[in-house]
């Protein structure tokens, strides 16, 4: 099952009232998990804007 752990991201989710605090987020087979193994590929999020669930609704269809 694949593993992947977003860092020091700036959050937001405001169903569960976090708003822009520096996380972690853990995934484990697409879902978001409370922890991962230290085999979990590892993204840099220092200075980005985190959203689960967000959707990009800007999009240009040609």
């Amino acid at each position: 099952m694949r593993e992947l752990l977003i860092k020091n991201g700036f959050v937001f989710d405001p169903i569960n009232g976090v708003d822009g605090e520096r996380m972690d987020v853990a995934i484990k087979g697409g879902k978001i998990v409370e922890d991962v193994s230290d085999k979990a590929k590892v993204i840099d999020a220092s200075k980005m804007v985190v959203m689960p669930g967000g959707v990009d609704i800007h999009s240009h269809i040609a």
